[in-house]
């Protein structure tokens, strides 16, 4: 989790300190890759209880009764500061992995 933390973070500080020059190819293509790769993950009931989760977020996880993507609350912070991401590609598998998180935490959309 801690690598692609890293990789998330550090994707958005780059593409900041780019200005208007576009990163490289193979930049994208990673951060495309480790977020698809997020989206197929799923863990295992229990791989997902000793993910160490923030303080905050501890007593909503006890809550949880599907914990697939689990691993994607630890990510939480990184996948909402991608949102303002330049590649459309990134920023739509950022809507995948929030709607995911969303659906983990019981925040589904609802059928009127």
């Amino acid at each position: 989790m801690n690598r692609c933390d890293f990789i998330l973070r550090q994707f958005l500080t780059d593409e900041n300190d780019s200005g208007e020059t576009p990163l490289p190819s193979v930049r994208v293509q990673e951060l495309i890759y480790v977020l698809q790769e997020l989206a197929r993950l799923v863990l295992h009931p229990s791989t997902a209880s000793i993910v160490e989760l923030p303080i905050v977020v501890k007593g909503v996880g006890d809550k949880i009764s599907n914990v697939e993507h689990t691993h994607l609350l630890v990510l939480f912070p990184s996948l909402c500061e991608l949102v303002i991401c330049r590649e459309a590609r990134v920023r739509e598998l950022v809507q995948v992995l929030l709607r995911l998180v969303s659906t983990e935490l019981g925040l589904g959309k609802r059928h009127s």
